[in-house]
């Protein structure tokens, strides 16, 4: 695939997956295999779970992407992230993510925001 390809992919799993929170396109965008390494190592299926507990912690997310970066099959993405929990409180986190690809599908998912998105949420990883 080519990097333009690569960044597409990302693209949507960010959009489509983490914002609209749609499975079936994950199923689409990761590998068997995929690993989200901030999130204890979860697999897909642990993936899917954290998904669907951030579904329900939040109202609301959005990604603001400033900058997607390709090599091969690496891209990095940075962004900004706002959350609006059911309480109407918003929250915004900035980050950077490590994705690795293998033939136009999502393996290795390593991102890192600050502050933490996850304990702006009050979501601790899961045990590996």
């Amino acid at each position: 695939m080519s990097t333009e390809q690569n960044k597409a992919v990302v693209r949507r799993f960010m959009t489509e997956v983490l914002e609209g929170h749609d499975l079936a396109v994950l199923d689409e965008l990761a590998a068997t295999n995929y690993v989200n390494t901030a999130m204890g190592g979860a697999d897909l299926a642990g993936f899917k779970g954290i998904l669907g507990a951030m579904a329900a912690a939040v109202s609301g997310m959005r990604f603001t992407i400033q900058d997607l970066v390709a090599d091969g099959d690496v891209v990095v993405a940075r962004f900004t992230s706002e959350v609006t929990r059911p309480s109407g409180e918003k929250v915004t986190a900035q980050g950077l993510t490590f994705y690795r690809l293998a033939d136009g599908k999502i393996v290795e998912d390593d991102p890192f925001t600050r502050p933490d998105l996850g304990q702006l949420l009050g979501m601790a990883p899961p045990a590996p």
